[in-house]
């Protein structure tokens, strides 16, 4: 994993996946049990934890280093 991931906890790491897929937060808080607020604050959290200030830049970051392609992304 790369450096820049390695400071995501598990459940950063699993929102940010499902980030890239295209799940809104509204979907992500339902899906985990969590509320949109949390899930938010998880969001907020990777954001500075990573630098980058959305969720587009997130994306261009996972696939820049491996954890997803766009080959994948496109088939959402």
């Amino acid at each position: 994993m790369s450096l820049s991931f390695a400071s995501l906890s598990e459940r950063e790491l699993q929102i940010m996946l499902m980030i890239t897929k295209g799940q809104k937060v509204n979907e992500i808080s339902e899906q985990l049990n969590l509320s949109p607020k949390t899930v938010n604050s998880y969001r907020y959290r990777m954001f500075s934890k990573l630098n980058i200030h959305g969720d587009v830049e997130l994306t261009h970051l996972a696939i820049r280093h491996g954890l997803c392609n766009a080959e994948t992304l496109s088939s959402q």
